[in-house]
């Protein structure tokens, strides 16, 4: 049927989204047509929409999820405004999650994604939240131009009180300690199962503008680190939707950590794609979004240029950055520092230095980068193992085979009870004797 998965036809003319095509876009049914299928392609999920296709819509029939979700989000860009499933006339329920995630709208529909997200993610091996696909769609660039909400507070009747953002703070961090310890893929399912049921009410409920600041920036937090657990589990295309959702509630509250915190997450998105100038290009954007923060903000959008300069071959550029990094982390600790960013201590900045100067080629400088970082606590697992693949790649670049291998060894027995699909692939890149060049 011309690739729409037509359900059965309503009584009548959807005279709405007639009067919507027609009238008020003044397009085409084949124009439409031609834009809902730039959008399923957009989205890495390509379908078939003819002329026909939307004709029949407009005579009652109701189109699938998938292209539902693409016609109201390319009616919502054309149009300025929300154009929802239900105005048209179609079930609420043919929204599709995964499309509807990657569309950075107004802060209801970032609040309305995560909830379904959560909801999703809340399930212990999704195979919805699998297949979820990794997308070359555009990034938020508004985030960066925008300014912030001229109004934050809520209006629901659920009270908002501090208790309550303590506690959603307070799982973070638990979670975020466990990540590190025991890797993305341990407990996700039940960081996000909590998350739909403490944080949805909070969202909707009633608070104040500097409270709603508070709320969202610690939503935005919790996000993050979800998005972090997807990617530690391999599992892209989730990371890349709660990254998106998560910005959005960082730019409603103008917090340019946080905004640069996102614009992190999307450059080691873009190197799994293998896009240098992608990856340079979200590593830069986040050093802009950082000159107005905390210096520790600064240190960590600085190395992590040094390793998109690194990942993009560039030694020079590397060295210089990684120097603005240790600079802006001199500078840090004066009780201005954002609490998200508690881990960023001087092991974790030199371990991330060691793996872009190692990246870079530059042997010795890297080796002085990892000797430092090897104070890292003993409770973050992943990222000592992390650092002993750093360390294998050094002995490398030095010709040294036995330590290269006796590092690596070391490196399979750490990581033998974590739960990272992302190491485990490094460690058997590693093992196949490539060289490092990821992110």
């Amino acid at each position: 049927m011309s690739g729409s998965q037509a359900g059965p036809a309503t009584s009548g003319r959807n005279e709405n989204l007639e009067r919507i095509v027609l009238e008020e876009l003044r397009w085409s049914m084949t124009g439409f047509a031609r834009r809902i299928r730039e959008r399923c392609t957009a989205i890495g999920q390509p379908r078939s929409v003819s002329t026909s296709t939307v004709s029949r819509w407009c005579a009652g029939a109701q189109p699938g999820p998938e292209l539902a979700s693409a016609a109201c989000h390319v009616l919502s860009a054309a149009c300025r405004r929300r154009v929802t499933a239900e105005s048209l006339g179609w079930p609420a329920e043919v929204t599709d999650v995964a499309a509807q995630a990657l569309h950075y709208g107004d802060v209801r529909h970032a609040v309305r994604v995560l909830g379904q997200l959560w909801q999703m993610d809340s399930v212990p091996g999704s195979a919805a939240v699998r297949r979820m696909p990794f997308t070359s769609a555009p990034t938020a660039i508004e985030a960066l131009v925008m300014p912030p909400e001229a109004q934050i507070a809520g209006g629901g009747q659920r009270r908002v009180t501090a208790a309550d953002i303590e506690l959603l703070e307070a799982h973070t961090d638990l979670y975020g300690r466990t990540d590190a310890r025991h890797g993305g893929g341990r407990f996700r399912s039940v960081f996000a199962g909590f998350l739909a049921v403490h944080a949805v009410p909070l969202l909707d409920g009633g608070y104040s503008g500097s409270r709603g600041r508070m709320l969202f920036g610690s939503v935005a937090d919790a996000v993050l680190a979800l998005a972090s657990m997807a990617y530690d589990d391999h599992l892209p295309g989730l990371a890349q939707r709660y990254d998106l959702q998560a910005m959005r509630l960082a730019q409603a509250i103008g917090d340019r950590g946080r905004l640069s915190r996102g614009c992190i997450h999307q450059a080691r998105l873009a190197a799994l794609r293998g896009d240098g100038r992608e990856v340079l290009t979200h590593a830069r954007s986040a050093v802009v979004a950082a000159g107005g923060a905390p210096a520790l903000v600064r240190a960590y959008a600085a190395v992590t240029e040094a390793r998109a300069w690194a990942y993009n071959g560039d030694d020079a550029q590397c060295r210089a950055a990684v120097e603005r990094a240790r600079a802006a982390f001199d500078r840090a600790g004066r009780g201005s520092d954002p609490r998200w960013l508690a881990w960023l201590d001087r092991p974790e900045l030199e371990g991330q230095a060691a793996w872009a100067l190692a990246m870079a080629g530059l042997a010795e400088e890297g080796a002085r980068a990892l000797e430092v970082a090897s104070g890292l606590p003993p409770e973050r697992t992943r990222d000592s193992v992390e650092l002993l693949i750093t360390g294998a790649e050094l002995a490398r670049l030095r010709g040294d085979g036995s330590e290269r291998e006796a590092l690596l060894a070391r490196a399979r027995s750490a990581a033998q009870h974590l739960r990272s699909r992302r190491l485990a692939r490094r460690l058997a890149e590693a093992a196949a004797g490539s060289a490092l060049h990821d992110f």
